[in-house]
């Protein structure tokens, strides 16, 4: 049991604890007023610690560390309600915490994730495994004591306690913060009496019931730390009157492979590699949406939400080997790729191996070439190229549309997967965990997806950044608060 009172206690080992956590570390070493002491609590064992981090491919909506896309500040708006001030931070500390990172030993490459892709991008190299992995060696180090001040006489002790879930926070009876109660993996309950906490445990989409709860229905997480996800922190925050934030009837969705639903992350990049140029159909054999309405970077939450909106949230994406020749596409498509695309000689034969009636698929088939044009010059697999399907096809197809008919024939099934859930609390600008009247709570900071932002659709490319943009000020801010208390 912790007896001696921490300074802060931060939950959560993903972009946003790690942000916060060193944040904090180089505030008290900044401030050097006194010796400092942290506890970073993880659910996961250490080999999976990270949480969604881990496993995302944690791309920026930048061209480079110094420039944030054109359309980064618009587009954020459209998708978020009264969050201006958060908004404009956010926008105001990208290069900023991108520099920071870089510092630590994380560096930054441009990515075309999607062959159809609209938006610049970059991530780190080594994506968000390396995010948690080189933050994560840094606190590793404090572990041992960070010395500082005159003649190094002050000291940050970190300790780091994984297999360790936040449980329920602890208020005096005069109603002042007094730290966290955690339970360990084997059940048993351990107290850290702390000034301030800085919850970065995620959203709840690991959460059946609270997902069924507020959407209606449970999608299974894309990877396993988003199962570590439960929304805990959530409502613990909210029971002491933190104000809800964020649409919390959606979440940030995606298109995945069913056949990889016990992977440790559930393949997503083949699935979305072939859309744009296939025929999307449900499990009764029909098409349901356009399956070239966009590039694929602003597709693919469609995708998910039309695919989940089919019964058994089912559906396959079928093609034909004209698709096997696209240039570069069977190198983009295994980048994750764990199964094979299923493959007949017809049509027919590929109905029966996916379970589809084979008289209905191929009328759907038959019927959407009838509406292609024969001429398929203009045909550009990298961009948006006006190739759409004649009038009379419901739905049309607006880009890529090419006759499905030379043998063998392939299907990828789809089905949705959740990343992050919308709904969550409220802070601040400042990383100040909110109540009613808009006031901070005081000791209670919050970074990362546990935070409420988003509005309708996920604006792709800003969670992970706003993990460490906000979790290095909650850092600050608490490591303030608490040397002023």
């Amino acid at each position: 049991m912790a007896d001696d009172l921490y300074d802060i206690v931060v939950v959560g080992f993903g972009a946003a604890g790690l942000a916060a956590a060193l944040s904090v570390i180089e505030t008290a070493e900044e401030q050097a007023q006194r010796d400092f002491r942290i506890a970073v609590l993880e659910r996961a064992n250490r080999d999976e610690r990270g949480g969604n981090t881990r496993w995302s491919t944690a791309t920026f909506r930048m061209s480079d560390p110094d420039t944030l896309n054109s359309d980064f500040l618009s587009t954020l708006a459209a998708q978020t309600i009264e969050a201006g001030d958060y908004v404009r931070e956010l926008a105001n500390m990208a290069s900023e915490t991108l520099h920071w990172a870089e510092s630590k030993g994380l560096s930054f490459e441009p990515l075309r994730l999607y062959m159809t892709t609209d938006d610049a991008r970059i991530r780190p190299v080594g994506a968000g495994a390396a995010i948690v992995e080189v933050l994560g060696r840094h606190l590793e180090r404090a572990e041992r004591g960070h010395f500082f001040g005159p003649k190094g006489s002050l000291a940050v002790v970190v300790e780091v306690h994984y297999e360790t879930a936040a449980a329920r926070l602890l208020y005096s009876k005069a109603g002042g913060l007094e730290g966290l109660e955690a339970q360990k993996a084997n059940g048993v309950t351990e107290m850290f009496p702390a000034r301030a906490v800085i919850f970065c445990s995620g959203g709840f989409q690991g959460n059946p019931e609270m997902m069924k709860s507020n959407l209606g229905f449970n999608v299974p997480p894309v990877s396993i730390g988003g199962r570590h996800n439960r929304g805990e922190g959530i409502e613990m925050q909210l029971a002491v009157g933190a104000e809800a934030a964020g649409q919390w009837d959606e979440f940030h969705p995606l298109p995945v492979d069913p056949r990889t639903s016990e992977a440790n992350l559930m393949t997503f990049t083949a699935v979305m590699q072939t859309v744009p140029y296939s025929v999307m159909v449900n499990t009764n054999g029909d098409r349901f949406m356009d399956e070239g309405a966009d590039s694929m970077d602003q597709l693919y939450d469609v995708v998910a939400r039309s695919v989940q909106q089919q019964e058994g949230r089912a559906a396959f994406a079928i093609f034909d080997e004209k698709v096997m020749r696209i240039p570069g596409y069977q190198t983009a498509v295994n980048t994750d790729k764990r199964d094979e695309p299923y493959r007949g000689e017809s049509i027919a034969e590929l109905a029966e191996l996916i379970g589809i009636d084979a008289e209905n698929l191929g009328m759907v088939i038959d019927n959407f070439n009838e509406h292609v044009l024969v001429d398929e010059e203009g045909f550009d697999p990298n961009e948006k190229d006006g190739l759409s399907t004649v009038p009379g096809l419901i739905p049309p197809k607006s880009n890529w549309s090419r006759r499905i008919e030379e043998a063998p024939f392939f299907a990828y099934p789809v089905t949705c997967a959740g990343v992050f859930s919308f709904g969550g609390i409220a802070t601040n600008a400042r990383g100040q965990v909110v109540d009613g009247d808009g006031l901070p709570i005081p000791g209670l900071f919050a970074a990362g997806e546990m935070t409420g932002l988003y509005h309708e659709d996920y604006v792709g490319a800003t969670s992970v950044l706003r993990s460490l943009v906000f979790g290095r000020i909650a850092g600050r801010e608490a490591t303030m608060f608490t040397l002023a208390t």
